[in-house]
């Protein structure tokens, strides 16, 4: 019969190669290069600021950055109109992933 003290071993060498796999698959490949692809979003607000704001919200929900920015993004560039009482933005940034 095992002894009472070495389950707990078993479960801690056990719990130990399970985090050390599971750190080797998250970490990125370090030969892999960063792929980058220039993202739009287009949006229409009662105000200027809020128009871009929501066209560069688009662009993060669509990519996976919202609510947490998980890729580098560029700073993003606006193309607005107005349209009477409404302003139209649309919004492109540069993802870049890895």
């Amino acid at each position: 019969m095992a002894s009472p003290i070495a389950a707990p071993k078993v479960v801690y060498r056990a719990s130990i190669c399970l985090l050390a796999l599971a750190a080797a698959f998250a970490l990125p490949a370090p030969s892999a290069a960063a792929s980058c692809v220039t993202k739009h979003g287009s949006a229409t607000g009662i105000t200027r600021g809020f128009a871009e704001y929501e066209s560069f919200l688009i662009i993060r929900q669509v990519t996976g950055n919202w609510p947490f920015q998980q890729d580098r993004i560029s700073k993003p560039v606006y193309k607005c109109a107005s349209d009477g009482a409404l302003w139209t933005c649309k919004a492109s940034a540069k993802i870049c992933k890895g």
